[in-house]
């Protein structure tokens, strides 16, 4: 992956202090052809370059595509890769509108899951990754979380499968307030650099 870096007196330095280079390519067509958009910032909307996506290529970061415009719709979280067809990314059909880069902050990843609304009832901690919330949590509903530190998904099926929803540090009193339409979180999977 190509990328780029200097370091805060200019001089370089290694990949712990890098600042990667962040693009993301779009295809119109499966294996890469077709059609093409390079994206290296978040946009809101995409459908003026291109009228669907079959494939995509992410070159630098890890990005949150969305199914509608203004960050909106399915999410699909991608990181650095190739991507021949929308089943490689989970994907439900050739629909992206909109993508954003997934900002990585390094720290004590800790996020808080709650069985109620308003971080109330039964809490779980999470650290790392969770391939089966329900084995771990005694409430397959979670209804509130509090991310502390890192980026997570929440996968709606166990393994981490079906739909995904970004979380990022901040409180969420509401599963609607991360996208989701029902409480059911399957599996948790921490995004880390690559």
């Amino acid at each position: 992956m190509p990328f780029a870096f200097v370091t805060e007196d200019g001089t370089g330095g290694n990949v712990t202090n890098a600042l990667f280079l962040l693009q993301i390519v779009f295809y119109e067509d499966k294996k890469f052809k077709g059609r093409s958009h390079e994206c290296k910032t978040d946009t809101s909307d995409l459908h003026s370059f291109f009228s669907r996506c079959n494939s995509i290529r992410v070159e630098g970061g890890c990005w949150v595509v969305y199914e509608r415009p203004n960050f909106m719709g399915y999410q699909y979280i991608l990181t650095p890769g190739e991507y021949p067809d929308y089943q490689h990314w989970m994907g439900f059909n050739d629909c992206i509108r909109s993508c954003r880069v997934i900002k990585i902050v390094h720290g004590s990843d800790k996020l808080k899951l709650f069985e109620k609304p308003n971080f109330e009832g039964t809490v779980m901690e999470v650290t790392e990754n969770v391939p089966s919330t329900p084995d771990r949590f005694p409430n397959k509903a979670v209804h509130s979380c509090h991310v502390f530190h890192g980026a997570w998904v929440f996968f709606e099926h166990p393994n981490y499968s079906g739909r995904q929803y970004l979380l990022e540090k901040g409180e969420y009193s509401h599963y609607t307030e991360w996208g989701a339409m029902h409480p059911t979180v399957g599996s948790i999977r921490l995004i880390t650099d690559v």
